[in-house]
């Protein structure tokens, strides 16, 4: 007869460095999920955003700035869309890869 351990009770039979192993997961799982709500909102913040041109009065142009007065530019709208994009999707690779090799790192003790 098979004895049916709990969640909690799996986690009290595994040797040491396989729980360690299974919280490193964890930790790692975590954090994948933290970067895709990151982007995700940078997704929201580049779809709300709008590309004002800067109003130029004359003050703080000097002859070490850019062509239109500014010594720095931030990205457009369209350029965060498509970054926060291509970050995604390279996020839903390493979140695959993780899934398919969870077994894999579980199993083996992590290096720190």
């Amino acid at each position: 007869m098979a004895l049916n351990l709990g969640p909690r009770d799996r986690l009290r039979t595994l040797p040491k460095v396989n729980r360690r192993a299974l919280r490193k997961y964890g930790e790692f799982w975590r954090a994948l999920q933290l970067v895709g709500d990151a982007l995700a909102d940078a997704e929201k913040v580049a779809a709300k955003a709008t590309d004002a041109k800067p109003r130029r009065n004359g003050k703080g142009s000097s002859a070490k700035a850019g062509a239109d007065g500014r010594h720095w530019s931030v990205a457009s709208p369209d350029e965060i869309s498509a970054s926060a994009k291509k970050a995604h999707s390279s996020l839903r690779v390493m979140a695959s890869s993780a899934q398919k090799w969870e077994a894999e790192l579980v199993s083996r003790e992590w290096r720190k």
